[in-house]
């Protein structure tokens, strides 16, 4: 049986201002559902190198040393402006930071604290205590992959890299969390291709 905890369906609030994170644990479909803030940003970076950066005709050796006080004496370099050109080395997957809210209406374990919980057991892996083989074959696992449904604009699989939220947020008299914050640092496993960006970025 699936389970879905966090702020709840019928709270009057738009599912466009929500995050819905489902992953499988434990053989178990878990969707925790939370509030989208402002501070929820997405980041898309190329690697670029200046690979031509140290070189010039005379930079081979002991010519390099009489090119440098060539260009100390006279002003004159034999660099190039080709040696400040850029090579494009590859693409990073998008790296998305979201900050999202809990709070308590009506059950603050299964509203705050069970789903703080459940994305700390998404971010972590299930490793084998001693020997990495079990005797049945069995492997330790690494952190799996999360549906991410960010305001339906931007739905994809992603790791979670990062999990923070507040220790000392108010409690209720049950000490669960009465609201919470949480940070979450997700990215997909690969980038993502130039014709791939209209399907991913809704």
């Amino acid at each position: 049986m699936a389970i879905i905890c966090g702020v709840p369906d019928d709270d009057g609030i738009s599912d466009f201002l929500k995050c819905a994170i489902t992953q499988n644990i434990g053989g178990t479909e878990v969707t925790v559902m939370a509030y989208m803030t402002e501070e929820c940003r997405l980041s898309l970076n190329s690697v670029w190198e200046s690979p031509f950066d140290g070189d010039s005709v005379g930079n081979a050796g002991i010519a390099d040393k009489f090119s440098n006080i060539a260009q100390v004496k006279t002003g004159a370099t034999s660099k190039t402006q080709l040696n400040s050109h850029k090579v494009w080395e590859g693409m990073e997957p998008p790296e998305a930071s979201l900050t999202l809210t809990l709070h308590a209406y009506t059950n603050a374990q299964l509203e705050v604290d069970d789903p703080i919980q459940y994305l700390l057991q998404m971010a972590s892996p299930d490793l084998r205590e001693e020997t990495p083989v079990g005797v049945d074959g069995s492997l330790g696992r690494v952190p799996g992959e999360a549906m991410f449904n960010v305001g339906r604009k931007f739905i994809m699989p992603m790791v979670i890299s990062n999990v923070t939220y507040n220790l000392n947020a108010p409690k209720t008299p049950q000490n669960n969390y009465a609201y919470n914050t949480v940070t979450l640092t997700v990215s997909p496993k690969t980038m993502i291709n130039k014709s791939e960006v209209p399907n991913k970025f809704l």
